[in-house]
């Protein structure tokens, strides 16, 4: 049975952190696991040019005493099992919560994604993205809308989604999505997005060969489900990977997307490349595991 012994919880004190204060807790909750609250006090640039001339200008002790407090005082009515922690560090943001994270022996990371304005699906927080990038770990990140929404408890967890591409680390990725559903009493369904299809196939006999393509990835992903004891109901859809994961999320009204973050240069683990956009498009919260 998959379980996690101790959340990371990466705070800034925005109102996409507020927002998921709920889910984090739950998951707490649901998992009996403790939950370390961060805050990382990061130095403007003028710090790292001259470090001896901005501490004798600033205050530092006096920042990172207001920032204990602040953390103090965030979610004052949440995280209230003894294990907890609140933590302030001081340094670069993203790698400070990725050494903690190793350090503590943390196991999942929850932290909500940014976006803002018109261009707010063209953009990843850069923290947010380089934590992705770093981390080992799995990271749950929340929806990547414009406005903070509250995110889901493991109460309204009943349908999870796994999007797989062909390469061999599926197995695995569909193996923990499984356990993950079988923790919360989930229907697990995959999505695979098959590709294009050259134009000269598809002016010359295309239906054929899309029915070709679509039959072998169906019986590739079946190897991939023996190996990981499943028998999930498969979703394909041709196109762009990112659309085609969020369609399917939308079309099903997903609670929650498993994607696996792969090996970034292999040859068929098109979802490493897409992770971000995978991300960014999800109506649903995504776990990259």
């Amino acid at each position: 049975m998959l379980r996690f012994v101790h959340i990371l919880f990466p705070v800034d004190f925005s109102d996409e952190c507020a927002g998921i204060v709920p889910v984090v807790e739950s998951w707490a909750a649901h998992f009996d696991a403790r939950v370390t609250l961060l805050n990382v006090l990061e130095m403007p640039a003028a710090y790292y040019s001259d470090s001896s001339a901005f501490v004798s200008a600033v205050d530092i002790e006096s920042l990172l005493e207001t920032r204990k407090y602040r953390l103090e005082s965030f979610a004052a009515g949440s995280f209230h099992n003894p294990n907890d922690q609140r933590i302030v560090a001081q340094g670069l943001a993203a790698s400070t919560i990725v050494d903690l994270a190793g350090r503590e022996g943390v196991d999942l990371m929850m932290m909500p994604t940014r976006g803002y304005g018109r261009f707010r699906r063209f953009l990843l927080g850069s923290v947010t993205a380089k934590v992705l990038h770093d981390c080992p770990w799995p990271v749950w990140t929340g929806i990547h809308a414009e406005q903070p929404s509250t995110a889901r408890s493991p109460a309204d967890c009943r349908r999870i989604l796994c999007a797989v591409d062909l390469g061999p680390e599926s197995a695995t990725v569909i193996k923990w999505a499984k356990d993950l559903a079988d923790s919360f009493g989930a229907t697990l369904r995959l999505v695979h997005a098959v590709a294009g299809w050259p134009e000269s196939a598809r002016r010359s006999n295309g239906d054929r060969f899309r029915a070709f393509i679509f039959d072998f990835a169906r019986e590739q992903i079946g190897k991939l489900q023996q190996q990981a004891g499943t028998n999930a109901e498969l979703v394909l859809h041709g196109g762009e990977v990112a659309r085609a994961v969020s369609r399917a999320g939308a079309d099903w009204n997903a609670d929650l997307l498993v994607i696996g973050r792969g090996v970034l240069q292999a040859r068929l683990g098109r979802l490493r490349t897409h992770e971000y956009t995978i991300i960014r498009e999800s109506s649903c919260p995504v776990i990259s595991v």
